[in-house]
């Protein structure tokens, strides 16, 4: 039996409506995958999430597609059991603030914010911090696909020994997903406290990213004017107080994503029943 289809808060006419995409592309994706029997059943919605990522062309959707359920089906250790409360993503929880902003950029770029909570290098483990990362990705897909994604990572506490807890197949696995497989846009990643701990980071990580992705990274060092960084990048009312924005804490907004990801968890589950039905159906 056929698993059933990603559900979403919103409509594909909507998107058709509002310019962000197109029957035509739409119609023509769903033709291709028709000839495609690995990949499971797509809704208009998702068809259309892919086509806006990809700027609406057909070609790279295709592609996109395709190493979105590749990459999934060879990373479980980023890609399936998914449950926030599972002892894994508790030990994250604990370890690191994940949170999307509530708010849109006035571009409808989504914004997602991250900071050690715990600074001990032992506590750190790579797999499952990426894998809370894009189930948070997902989760901004469900009731308006945005535009595109701005990261803002604080390094505060972020030291040498972290380095030492980087799993090269797990960077690689991430950074494939990311660069070639993200259903939304990568526009920007803002490295906030940055210092010499980032430029070594930078060189072990520097040799998974294409050229794109590496100009997108803006580096903001502690001694940098964040007023600058607030009129030129994000405002006040997309930042937490943590970053002198004028939202709650990291903390708080934190638990509140977290709160979406369990009150959203038959959706987001449904991603892993669509690789295990790609896998079946690979098999």
């Amino acid at each position: 039996m056929a698993s059933p289809m990603v559900e979403y808060n919103f409509k594909a006419e909507d998107l058709v409506k509002a310019g962000r995409t197109s029957r035509y592309n739409i119609d023509g994706i769903r033709q291709w995958l028709d000839l495609l029997p690995t990949i499971p059943p797509l809704c208009d919605e998702q068809i259309a999430i892919f086509l806006i990522a990809c700027k609406n062309d057909t070609e790279a959707t295709k592609n996109c597609i395709l190493c979105f359920f590749k990459y999934k089906a060879a990373a479980p250790e980023i890609f399936a059991n998914r449950q926030v409360e599972s002892d894994e993503l508790t030990q994250v929880r604990n370890t690191t603030n994940l949170a999307i902003i509530p708010q849109r950029t006035k571009e409808n770029y989504a914004v997602l914010v991250g900071v050690l909570k715990d600074t001990s290098y032992s506590s750190f483990f790579v797999d499952p911090q990426v894998k809370l990362l894009y189930l948070l990705v997902e989760l901004m897909l469900q009731d308006n696909p945005p535009d595109g994604l701005v990261v803002v990572l604080n390094l505060k506490g972020v030291g040498l020994m972290h380095i030492t807890r980087l799993k090269i197949s797990t960077v690689k696995k991430f950074f494939q997903f990311l660069q070639e497989a993200m259903p939304t846009q990568l526009k920007q990643i803002h490295i906030i406290n940055s210092s010499y701990v980032f430029d070594k980071i930078l060189m072990v990580l520097k040799p998974f990213m294409n050229r794109d992705l590496f100009d997108m990274i803006v580096p903001h060092s502690s001694s940098d004017d964040m007023d600058a960084f607030y009129a030129n990048h994000l405002s006040r009312d997309l930042l937490p107080a943590d970053l002198g924005g004028d939202l709650p804490n990291i903390d708080q907004l934190t638990e509140e994503t977290l709160y979406q990801c369990r009150k959203s968890s038959s959706y987001l589950n449904s991603y892993e029943r669509q690789i295990e039905e790609y896998q079946e159906n690979s098999s």
